[in-house]
């Protein structure tokens, strides 16, 4: 019987444990940082763009940046299947689920979360306007007239909101598409978060934001 379809869950279990173990890689190995660094190269002056260039401009950015993460993504995956063959030893496998595991790990960020979250307890104990002060880096709304119990509601409310956005979606891209389909997902949730809103940026980000309809997991539609 052959072992590869025991590979997808495997990585993605070894996804978690090194996640829950040794948390976010280096910025300067992380995937997600070069999205938004991608990203950021463009945003500014496609912002200043009249409406119709703006739209086109940040489409076409959008495009070419998830078609680098899809490739990328991929030439890593079949490089490593390719280095890590015979699939009929178990060692083989093993050897190979940890491996993808590694490159799976950077899309997805639930020991940060978690411990984003906690912070805001730790910070809450020491004094209430702290409490706020570390909400205020998750939320965007105003915390200054929040009270203890609303601070650690919000927390909480973080928390299972970014859930989907940090873990479920991007396992749930890899299981139906790989590596690439795990890189796709996090390249178009980057770039809504960094574009999708309605203000100087919503001609320049409207292709970003409406992307997100097709990507099921993506933070708004």
């Amino acid at each position: 019987m052959s072992t590869l379809p025991l590979l997808l869950p495997l990585a993605m279990l070894a996804a978690l444990v090194v996640d829950r173990l040794f948390g976010e890689p280096p910025v300067w190995a992380h995937p997600v940082v070069g999205m938004g660094r991608y990203l950021n190269l463009f945003g500014a002056r496609l912002a200043l763009m009249p409406p119709g260039p703006a739209f086109a401009g940040g489409a076409l950015v959008w495009l070419l940046g998830a078609l680098l993460s899809a490739a990328l993504a991929l030439t890593l995956e079949i490089l490593l299947m390719q280095a890590l063959q015979p699939w009929a030893s178990a060692a083989g496998l093993l050897a190979c689920a940890l491996a993808l595991g590694l490159l799976l790990k950077p899309l997805l960020a639930w020991a940060m979360l978690v411990g984003e979250v906690r912070a805001v307890e730790a910070a809450l104990q020491r004094s209430l306007p702290e409490g706020r002060a570390q909400l205020a880096r998750l939320v965007s709304r105003d915390t200054a007239a929040l009270d203890a119990t609303q601070v650690r509601e919000a927390a909480i409310e973080t928390l299972a909101e970014n859930l989907n956005d940090s873990v479920i979606a991007p396992l749930f891209w890899f299981a139906i598409a790989g590596l690439p389909g795990a890189a796709v997902y996090r390249f178009a949730n980057t770039a809504d978060a960094m574009w999708g809103y309605r203000d100087h940026r919503e001609w320049s980000g409207k292709f970003a934001a409406r992307a997100t309809i097709c990507c099921p997991g993506c933070r708004r539609a």
